[in-house]
């Protein structure tokens, strides 16, 4: 493997597959990160890495960063109005640098609740509910329109929910089901269309490395098939909350409560734009509190004997917990040969080892839980 640039690399997935390259002895990482507090969030590297700086939505500044890379990972986040305008300058600068591969990585999500069967190669929904959801797919259409291009080979990745160690989502839901604010749409029956972190960083390294003629789009997910009740079995039982106690939630109307009712004004496209918008003036300190004054503060015991009767539902979970089908991966599987390293107990061992140290294991099951 050449020099790989990881556009995004100050984010979750890319601090990780920076971290995995580095550890492994890859050669040529370049990470490229927007702002000099990414920059020295990488600085633990020391000169593993080849650090730069640079706007996804400036051609220029992406062009002189991706200068002498063969093979560059899209990993940017970011209001969903920008999505598709860094799409399409990260892919003219791959063109102008000269960058052979462009991996790219899109979400399950555009995919909705997958209430019916799937193909591998199925293009995304025309309508989404989820601003993020509606930017991912127009970015997948975009990309398809010139996947064709024969000076840049176009790789996309559609990972479902990415879970473990460091996770945002996980650690949001560990916090839920430890502190028993959790729910289960239905019986907990619907697909958890997961990919536990290292799995993704292994098939984004395969796609990075692959040496044959691999342009196209590829779903990726864990090997196991997982219900929302396994996962929160797996997960919740170590953190002190029995999920057969959780409440359920209907799975055929989305509860209507203010929360929910927020949700769906701030995703409104104007009204989410122009929070995204605000958002980038705000300090992070401010926001830290913020949200704590919004979800209820968080002083409560992190493990009450009393479970919540009426948890607050977010929408965007309660439409994941409806999922009625896996995502199939048989695709990439076939194209690279690749199998996905960690199984689903060994990535819930690592993710509880990981919440040990953050507090939410109660004492009396840590030993049990952490194996």
């Amino acid at each position: 493997m050449s020099t790989v640039a990881i556009i995004g690399a100050g984010g979750f997935v890319g601090t990780r597959l920076t971290e995995s390259l580095v550890l492994d002895g890859i050669p040529g990482v370049r990470p490229v990160v927007r702002s000099f507090r990414n920059m020295a969030g990488m600085c633990r590297f020391g000169a593993a890495v080849d650090v730069r700086r640079a706007d996804a939505e400036r051609v220029s500044a992406l062009t002189e960063a991706l200068s002498g890379v063969r093979v560059a990972v899209n990993l940017t986040t970011g209001p969903p109005a920008g999505i598709t305008r860094s799409t399409s300058a990260i892919h003219e600068a791959c063109l102008r640098a000269g960058v052979r591969r462009l991996v790219h990585l899109s979400s399950a999500v555009v995919y909705g609740d997958v209430l019916d069967p799937i193909a591998d190669d199925q293009p995304p929904l025309d309508k989404h509910w989820m601003p993020y959801a509606r930017a991912k797919a127009a970015s997948e259409v975009w990309l398809r329109g010139h996947i064709a291009n024969p000076n840049l080979e176009v790789v996309v990745l559609r990972p479902g929910i990415v879970w473990g160690v460091r996770s945002p989502h996980t650690s949001d839901i560990a916090r839920a089901l430890a502190s028993k604010q959790a729910f289960l749409v239905g019986g907990g029956n619907g697909i958890f269309n997961g990919i536990y972190i290292d799995n993704l960083v292994a098939s984004i390294r395969e796609a990075c490395g692959h040496t044959g003629p691999v342009a196209g789009f590829y779903n990726v997910g864990d090997r196991e098939t997982v219900s929302w009740l396994d996962f929160y079995r797996a997960l919740g039982e170590p953190l002190g909350c029995n999920p057969q106690r959780l409440p359920r939630v209907s799975e055929e109307k989305f509860p209507i409560s203010i929360g929910s009712t927020i949700d769906t004004i701030q995703n409104l496209p104007f009204v989410n734009e122009l929070y995204h918008r605000l958002k980038t003036y705000i300090p992070d300190g401010a926001k830290a509190a913020i949200r704590v004054r919004l979800e209820g503060g968080y002083s409560y015991d992190r493990h009450p004997a009393q479970y919540s009767e009426r948890p607050a539902v977010g929408r965007e979970l309660w439409h994941l917990q409806r999922v009625r089908h896996k995502l199939p991966v048989t695709k990439f599987a076939q194209v690279f040969g690749f199998s996905s390293p960690v199984s689903f107990r060994e990535g819930i061992d690592k993710t509880l080892a990981w919440l040990k140290t953050q507090g939410w294991v109660p004492p009396s099951t840590s030993s049990r839980s952490t194996g």
